[in-house]
């Protein structure tokens, strides 16, 4: 990107500014020129008329005015896309019809990759957070007098910053958020304009995170609302329904069965045969993993109590074979005190039924009435799910599916779902899907979903 550190170059070379123009004059707004190098066929960075008319609104407070300048609403302001990055830095100057005027006002904003812009020499000001920084924006505003001299220039540098949202889903890198925001983010470095300061100025923008559509957690959590939750107490805490909930997930205790001892004496007898039936144990190791649970609001307490085959010869970061599995079948139990009230299956890397995301239209991950189309022609992807937790209390079925990749968990009952949450090892938020009838099936079900048994090793 050649001409992209030419006009780097030019901008930081570039000292014009104005005090003061004296005596009100108009100025004609002429156009915003735009360009992104980092997605240059992209249409996220492409204004409406709308987006046009806030940016004439804010320079006509932030800039115009105060340089006792007058914008002349009687020419419109044009929109020039760049398709090219040698277009970079020119003007091309058409008055034909705003001639009389004596003043002339160009907006350029463009999108470059941090490197270009930090790798640049000629950017010698002060940048912080640079690793947090997914794309730098240069917005410059140039006036010209009716002889075509500058008479006014100033550069705003700004750096992108992607930040966490109640958006769920799976995150895209560009554009790092919707165009909603970022014109918002824009809107917000052009009201920095003045006739005051440096030629060069840098500001941070913290945007929200755009995600990909997908047909797996968009249907079910349309608009639904995020109950924050509260880990940092060693409980889970949270309210609904102007209820305060405690849920606490104590730590698990491990004992390893001793598979060489066949007598009735091992308290594993009845667990022996179905490890006889695995195949290749050799180097594997066997355990009863129990796991208390506790919920504080109702004065309840929960026992899992499961059967786990280590396979220490497996690196944990191999998706494929993790080296923690559960036995197969309804070999795990749940009990309430000492009553036996359930019992369950893990099933590990569960068969997709048709889940897909599309990186070619984006969301904000929480409101799917506004989606963007991008123009791209990614293939979609394909959801990937962690591990599936099946079973029954009672007479209920459930079903808690997790998917790592965008550390959510669906929680069903009776084949519905009734709750998401978002969050690996504790939850950040949950997310109501139906309402149930025993709110204290749908506790069990939110401890289970974070019991430390089913978290992936570190």
């Amino acid at each position: 990107m050649k001409n992209s550190f030419y006009f780097l170059s030019l901008l930081c070379a570039q000292c014009l500014c104005l005090a003061t123009f004296g005596q009100s004059k108009k100025v004609v707004f002429e156009q915003v020129q735009m360009y992104s190098s980092i997605r240059p066929e992209g249409k996220y960075w492409h204004p409406s008329a709308t987006q046009v008319q806030a940016f004439t609104n804010i320079l006509d407070s932030a800039l115009f005015t105060p340089l006792q300048l007058q914008t002349d609403i009687s020419f419109p302001t044009s929109v020039k896309i760049l398709t090219k990055s040698n277009q970079i830095g020119k003007l091309v100057i058409d008055w034909s019809k705003s001639n009389s005027s004596p003043f002339h006002a160009y907006l350029e904003i463009y999108e470059l990759q941090p490197e270009q812009t930090f790798g640049n020499a000629m950017v010698n000001i002060v940048i912080p957070k640079k690793d947090s920084i997914q794309s730098t924006w240069f917005l410059t505003c140039t006036i010209l007098d009716e002889n075509k001299t500058p008479v006014f220039q100033k550069t705003i540098l700004m750096g992108m910053i992607p930040i966490a949202s109640q958006g769920i889903g799976y995150p895209i890198n560009v554009p790092i958020t919707t165009p909603k925001s970022l014109f918002k983010a824009l809107q917000s470095g052009i009201s920095y304009f003045n006739k005051e300061g440096e030629d060069l100025e840098y500001i941070e923008a913290k945007v929200p995170i755009s995600f990909a559509t997908d047909n797996f957690t968009m249907p079910l959590l349309q608009a639904k609302p995020r109950i924050p939750v509260d880990t940092s107490k060693g409980f889970i805490q949270f309210t609904q329904n102007n209820t305060r909930v405690f849920l606490r997930t104590p730590s698990a205790i491990m004992q390893k069965i001793d598979t060489k001892d066949k007598t009735i004496r091992n308290p594993f007898y009845t667990i022996l045969p179905e490890i006889k039936k695995r195949t290749s144990t050799l180097f594997k190791e066997y355990y009863q993993a129990i796991q208390p649970l506790r919920n504080v609001s109702e004065n309840k307490d929960y026992t899992l109590e499961t059967y786990l085959e280590f396979n220490p010869m497996i690196d944990p970061e191999l998706r494929a074979t993790p080296p923690i599995r559960f036995l197969p079948d309804s070999l795990h139990k749940i009990y309430a005190d000492t009553t036996l009230i359930g019992k369950f299956k893990v099933i590990e890397q569960p068969s997709n039924p048709g889940w897909m995301y599309n990186s070619n239209e984006i969301y904000n991950g929480y409101d799917s009435t506004s989606r963007y189309k991008l123009n791209s022609n990614y293939p979609k992807g394909v959801v990937l799910l962690s591990k599936s937790i099946e079973g029954t209390i009672g007479k209920d079925a459930f079903k808690i599916i997790f998917n790592n990749d965008i550390d959510v968990k669906i929680i069903y009952l009776n084949n519905v779902a009734i709750m998401a949450t978002q969050g690996r090892n504790k939850p950040n938020y949950i997310i109501p899907i139906q309402q149930v009838e025993q709110p204290s099936i749908s506790s069990l079900l939110l401890l289970m979903a974070y019991s430390e048994i089913f978290q992936s090793p570190n």
